[in-house]
């Protein structure tokens, strides 16, 4: 799963667009639909984050925990094992929270993935702290799921721990892993910065980004974070709080003057305080 893309930072021309009730802050992205808290301040988040997207130098945050919970959508061209394949290719829609990725090109993340590959439809639980590649957990997942996910990550003694755990807790299964880098990867790489939580829906890269999965929307409930030691839910964490929205581009990378064409998914405003829901609009090109 990549890394945050350059964004828009401003909303879709579309009535079915919204930014966050909370901040307003709405960015632009190719792969990416949900809700990150940056745990940087906010002039460097704004510095990063909008145009004209002057360099920014990103320091060691504080993002210890987020963790957030949803239903496994279902694959609405789906009949039984099959889904229509009208591009003859491998589409995605994975569900997933973690940390880093909004500002940082690493990400330590784990969640769902709902997949029509070439025809057959296919549910499956995974992690990913990218750029590491991504594994399959092995646990049966079946659209209708409740999902539980967290990240966790502690900087102790000069190195960086940070733990994944994943419970369906329909069918009451759960895994948890753990990896550890020198609390000096942020500074030399870029990497393990601590320095955002995100809840997001994505089509993956595979060669390119996957065609998106037409699914059922997807709510994630329960959606919190601790930064800097201190807990809040999504509504909490106010200019922090950026909503993204998912669409397709001209140009194969977002262009200068943010040219957009087709909305692929998008993020509802918040609702009960920290609960969203992302809607499927397109599989893009």
């Amino acid at each position: 799963m990549e890394p945050f893309i350059s964004p828009g930072a401003n909303t879709l021309a579309s009535s079915a667009i919204s930014c966050p009730e909370a901040s307003g802050q709405c960015l632009v992205d190719i792969n990416w639909a949900g809700y990150s808290v940056c745990g940087l301040s906010p002039s460097v988040c704004s510095s990063c984050l909008t145009p004209p997207f002057s360099p920014c130098t990103i320091s060691q945050g504080d993002v210890t925990n987020v963790e957030g919970s949803w239903i496994v959508p279902t694959i609405t061209n789906a009949h039984g094992q099959s889904c229509s394949d009208d591009q003859n290719t491998w589409y995605d829609a994975s569900d997933w929270v973690g940390i880093d990725g909004l500002v940082t090109p690493s990400v330590e993340q784990t969640g769902t993935s709902a997949d029509c590959f070439y025809g057959q439809a296919q549910y499956y639980a995974w992690y990913e702290f990218y750029p590491q590649p991504s594994f399959t957990i092995n646990i049966p997942v079946n659209p209708g799921d409740r999902i539980t996910a967290s990240v966790s990550c502690l900087d102790t003694s000069g190195t960086i721990v940070c733990t994944l755990t994943l419970t369906d807790n329909t069918n009451k299964q759960s895994f948890t892993t753990s990896t550890s880098v020198p609390d000096s990867s942020c500074a030399s790489t870029g990497a393990y910065c601590l320095a955002s939580a995100e809840w997001i829906e994505e089509d993956a890269w595979y060669d390119g980004f996957l065609a998106l999965t037409p699914i059922t929307p997807t709510v994630f409930t329960n959606n919190v974070a601790t930064i800097g030691g201190q807990t809040h839910q999504l509504s909490g964490w106010g200019p922090q709080l950026w909503g993204l929205t998912t669409a397709t581009f001209q140009y194969p990378t977002v262009p200068s003057d943010q040219t957009q064409s087709t909305v692929k998914s998008a993020e509802s405003p918040l609702f009960l305080g920290d609960a969203f829901s992302v809607k499927f609009y397109s599989s893009g090109p």
